[in-house]
């Protein structure tokens, strides 16, 4: 029952780490979009001189926030390795193929999910519908 629980608290952690490092790059993506499309529109925010300059401090404090909850999930991620009761091998090749499994699992659902959602914006388009946009 060790090993059951062992893999199970490895695995779970190993996921939040996948998680935290794809979430990191879709806000990352999202505001780099909207940096490149508030370029040149005037407006203040949190203290800021422009829009831009918003968006800009807004995209640095994703990209430390990510960071560090990535880093933090690593950290304990190798401390439920090393504390194992099992063989530090073991439970790391565990660790290790869940963290790729989940960076696999991502990959191909950000693939096929981003494909129907960019279908389907093409297709209100074309239509001249904004109510036909998938939901954010």
């Amino acid at each position: 029952m060790a090993l059951v629980t062992e893999v199970l608290l490895v695995s779970g952690v190993a996921l939040d780490l996948v998680g935290a490092g794809v979430l990191a790059h879709a806000h990352n993506a999202e505001s780099i979009v909207e940096l490149r499309d508030e370029i040149g529109e005037e407006g203040a925010a949190l203290g800021e001189p422009d829009e831009l300059s918003t968006h800009a401090k807004l995209l640095a404090e994703k990209r430390i926030g990510f960071l560090l909850l990535t880093v933090g999930l690593l950290l304990y991620l190798m401390g439920l390795v090393l504390k194992s009761s099992e063989s530090t091998a073991l439970i790391g090749t565990v660790a290790g193929c869940a963290v790729v499994g989940g960076l696999v699992v991502s990959v191909v659902f950000t693939r096929v999910v981003g494909g129907r959602v960019h279908a389907q914006a093409r297709q209100a388009e074309a239509q001249d519908d904004p109510e036909a946009l998938p939901e954010q």
